[in-house]
């Protein structure tokens, strides 16, 4: 038992590894510098960038090792600007950092911080962590193992909480806008330990599906800080060294802070959860609360949020609904908010931070993907109008993001981040999508959340410069950039501006309020003051009043107050309650902003070629197939880049005991992809009391076209591939000659298979897609002759529709099988009906109903052994109706396979592994042929 498990947890560490395959088209040309610590990878287009992140790796990478007590040994860091998604990570198998350079226009999400110099601070931490398991007992894995091996051994040791947490406080220490400083990070748990008490470890760090819970990241920091706060710079230097070394030991990390700070894990977190509930109580209560008027109306209490409410001439409002439930969808609330109807559910929206809408339309972005290159992605501009019903997508292929209607819905302005991250502000008609004009933002500083003044001759936005941010007002026939206050390092957002004041988000005084710029006299103002956030305003059409976001425990709620100046606070006078509760880190660390001296040395720069590099092994290890009938032993390759993924190795087939050696490639670069595999080995099988051996060699070449058609709120996706096969067949050794039956001889065979998916994009409730489509067709034959015939053709399809009540699935399967069972026999992708093992058919029809549901959350703790998240069923009925001629007996016969039953099943998580949700339970089965009952075990969709 313990063999396969520890063989489970290494072939999930291989497919998360094999996962993070995204490619970039072939006419990307790269480049590279080489520093004494670092390999910077990017396109040629970006060398200034590469240059300037040269410098920056190199110059962080002793300050920012300190306190872990390693310095990471030379890495690759490939900058990737072919989409528009922000992201970064640092990933084993292969060893590798990658940095999307696209900033997000959410200023919530990367402070006053240039985005890429947060990166570097956040990202080199991860490099340091994964050093130090190169310097401690884990390594021993390295050598059976390679990277996966380190990979495996290091996420089983550490938990996630800790890898982000102690990332966070680092980019907090080191710049003065890390996410430890934004009080919009830790809303949530702010105001869970304000208004209840904290939920218990398990659920804090695992999740739920019945409350939303603080992320790894929120909690991680914060338990980081506490135990920095309390026991010096080093702690968790030594805590992870312990933990790391022994690995081997259940709960190590827990073990280990418990001997290196005196409290076990659960205890550390109690602490951490009272001291922040005294300091934030303390400063809610300091501060005044200013009086406004609820108009969501919550019909239940699962989590929700309205976003962005924006006012409608009706008196209405719009806003962006989500949560645990629902899918993001905009929805139209009358005045008091009583009545609510969905408008329409868009695709994945980019992280704007804000929504326009004017004139009874809406606009808004949206992320669109290229169909084949994974790295490659566009931001586009869609529209949507509330008296037609209809929508529009203005262009295709763009990299423009946060639109705002003009006054008179006629433009739109947005900002474009070119592939070379030159920032712009663009203007487009908003009927055709033609571009009207364009400005480049002066000295290419971070320009976001463009809104219109309401005489439509200027647009304000934020400016982000050197760790502060203004907001400026662009004349948009001229294109001059005026600033209309100080540059300041409060991370300021949100702009809204009237004939008289703009309007913005500030944490100003702690809490993340609305403050209020007047035009004329340029003195600031605090609008309003709310115990957990309000922010977000919009001014309603008879400009009296303020709607806006006021968060709760059950999701952010809008609210309205009325606009009066005289209420307002002058900024000299607003009470300040920040808690910096990173401040002793900022104290030991001694260097509060390290980006503001580092150098400008310009390195060579050379041409990168991937062919050159296309071969990198990085783990060799064993894997078990997920029915647990082989075991594989195999040197894994991935070169930097993700242009090909090689493999050559051993497989044991544990029912045929029978052994093989086999190698294969897969070639990304191209728009198909290139596969080539070979085997060899010998195969085993028996058909009632006769047991058939053989020697099989086998070469196999094949394209694949994997596709990726998403444009909406249906996740779509269509993969093509075709195989050629030759299979050689020796040494065959039978007790005795069953009528025709083929021995040695060579099987030529070609397959070809087409599937398609499109699937409604899922709550985090969802048990499927309330509406799925899934299709595949798969034909294999030998075309070219030989000494073995065979041909298989199948077509499955599967639909889902939503059941009786929300989250309930209602799922209708077909299938249709042909083959020729007269020699040789391909094996059938279809799925048999359940309680009976394959058996070929010449023709086959089958299908199925089952209708899925929760039934409750219970948020259980066994211990740290198990978390139980989810109780859920499923009901189903299975039927199929086959033939087959009887050679033997030269009749037709048919069979008729029904059975009946009943899973109950629970997702839950084993021995506090984050990120991994196991689902398992047990089947009541009924096959009327045999009129009996049967139990199985099941994990996922399979039995055991």
């Amino acid at each position: 038992m313990r063999v396969k498990l520890l063989l489970a947890l290494l072939s999930l560490a291989s497919s998360v590894a094999f996962s993070q395959t995204g490619t970039n088209p072939p006419s990307v040309k790269w480049r590279q510098i080489n520093t004494e610590s670092f390999k910077i990878i990017f396109p040629a287009e970006l060398e200034q960038e590469g240059q300037r992140m040269a410098n920056t790796m190199q110059y962080i990478h002793k300050p920012l090792s300190g306190s872990l007590g390693h310095a990471p040994h030379k890495i690759p860091l490939v900058l990737q600007n072919q989409g528009v998604i922000s992201n970064g990570f640092v990933a084993l198998s292969p060893r590798r950092s990658e940095f999307y350079t696209t900033a997000p226009q959410n200023y919530n999400l990367s402070g006053t911080n240039n985005w890429l110099n947060l990166l570097a601070m956040h990202e080199f931490r991860h490099m340091v962590q994964y050093e130090k398991a190169y310097h401690s007992r884990v390594k021993l894995a390295y050598y059976p193992f390679g990277q996966n091996g380190i990979l495996a051994l290091s996420n089983a040791a550490v938990p996630s909480w800790f890898w982000e947490g102690d990332a966070v406080a680092t980019e907090t220490a080191f710049s003065p806008s890390g996410r430890g400083r934004i009080p919009d990070f830790d809303l949530l748990f702010r105001t869970i330990l304000l208004e209840r008490k904290p939920y218990r470890y398990n659920k804090q760090h695992l999740g739920s599906f019945r409350d939303n819970v603080p992320n790894h990241y929120v909690t991680g920091y914060h338990l980081v800080t506490h135990l920095r706060r309390k026991a010096g710079t080093d702690i968790w230097g030594k805590v992870m060294q312990q933990a790391l070394d022994q690995f081997y030991v259940p709960f190590t990390f827990s073990r280990a802070i418990r001997q290196q700070a005196g409290k076990r894990l659960t205890a550390t977190y109690r602490a951490m959860t009272h001291e922040l509930d005294s300091l934030w109580t303390q400063q809610a209560d300091s501060l005044p609360q200013t009086p406004a008027i609820v108009l969501t109306q919550r019909r239940n209490r699962t989590y929700t949020d309205y976003l962005y409410p924006q006012p409608l001439s009706d008196g209405g409002f719009i806003a962006l609904k989500s949560g645990l439930s629902d899918i993001q969808t905009f929805v139209r609330l009358d005045a008091d908010g009583r009545n609510e109807r969905k408008i329409f559910t868009p695709g994945i929206l980019t992280s704007n931070g804000m929504l326009s809408v004017v004139d009874e339309k809406i606009v808004w972005s949206e992320y669109e993907y290229d169909p084949r290159w994974d790295t490659r992605n566009y931001s586009i501009i869609k529209t949507y109008d509330l008296e037609t019903g209809t929508y529009q997508v203005l262009k295709r292929q763009t990299r423009l993001a946060a639109p705002a209607f003009s006054p008179n819905a006629h433009t739109i302005a947005a900002i474009e981040v070119s592939t070379q991250n030159i920032n712009s502000l663009v203007l487009l008609d908003a009927d055709t999508g033609e571009e009207l004009k364009r400005w480049p933002s002066p000295q290419n500083d971070f320009i976001s959340m463009p809104r219109w003044a309401p005489d439509g001759k200027s647009v304000v936005l934020l400016r982000t410069r050197n760790n502060t941010r203004t907001i400026v007002q662009v004349d948009v026939e001229t294109g001059t950039f005026t600033d209309l206050m100080p540059p300041t390092s409060e991370n300021i957002g949100h702009p809204v501006i009237t004939d008289k004041y703009v309007f913005y988000n500030s944490p100003y005084n702690g809490i993340e309020n609305i403050y209020a710029l007047d035009l004329i006299t340029r003195q600031q103002y605090q609008v309003a003051s709310r115990r957990y956030a309000g922010i977000n305003p919009a001014v309603t059409t008879n400009g009296k009043g303020i709607l806006f976001n006021d968060f709760s425990l059950r999701g952010y709620n809008v609210y309205t107050m009325s606009l009066n100046p005289d209420n307002w606070i002058p900024l000299a006078k607003v009470v300040k309650s920040k808690v910096n509760y990173y401040g002793p880190l900022v104290e030991q660390e001694g260097t509060p902003n390290i980006l503001t001296n580092v150098p400008a040395k310009t390195y060579p720069v050379q041409k990168y070629s991937r062919l050159k590099h296309i071969f990198n092994p990085h783990s060799w290890m064993p894997s078990l197939d997920p029915e647990g009938n082989s075991v594989s032993l195999a040197i894994l390759s991935q070169d930097i880049l993700s242009t090909a993924v090689s493999t050559v190795g051993y497989t044991r087939n544990l029912s045929e005991s029978s052994n093989r050696v086999f190698a294969g490639v897969s070639y990304l670069g191209y728009y198909p992809v290139i596969n080539l595999t070979g085997a060899t080995g010998y195969r085993t099988t028996q058909e009632n009391d006769t047991t058939y051996q053989w020697r099989e060699k086998n070469i196999t070449a094949g394209l694949a076209l994997p596709l990726n058609l998403t444009r909406s709120k249906y996740l779509q996706s269509l993969t093509l591939s075709t195989n050629a096969q030759i299979n050689s067949i020796s040494d065959f050794y039978r007790p005795r000659r069953v009528l025709t039956e083929q021995a040695n001889g060579v099987l030529r065979n070609v397959n070809y298979s087409a599937s398609y998916n499109r699937v409604l994009r899922q709550s985090r409730r969802d048990l499927a897609g309330r509406f799925e489509q899934r299709a595949s067709l798969y034909y294999n034959h030998t075309p070219f002759g030989g000494d073995y015939s065979g041909e298989i053709f199948t077509a499955t399809t599967r639909l889902a529709f939503p059941g009786l009540l929300k989250h309930h699935s209602l799922q209708l399967t077909g299938n249709y099988q042909k083959e020729d069972t007269h020699d040789y026999i391909f094996s059938s992708p279809m799925r048999f009906v359940r309680g009976y093992g394959y058996r070929p058919h010449d023709e086959f029809y089958g299908g199925s109903v089952q209708y899925k549901f929760p039934i409750f959350y219970p948020d259980f703790a066994l211990g740290p052994f198990f978390y139980f998240q989810r109780l859920k069923s499923n009901i189903f009925y299975d039927y199929g109706y086959g033939q087959r001629y009887d050679r033997r007996n030269q009749v037709n016969r048919n069979y008729t396979y029904q059975s009946v039953g009943l899973e109950l099943t629970t997702d839950f998580n084993f021995m506090r592994l984050q990120g991994v949700l196991f689902d398992a339970g047990v089947r009541v089965l009924y096959r009327p042929d045999t009129q009996k009952p049967s139990i199985e075990f099941i994990v996922g969709e399979f039995n055991l």
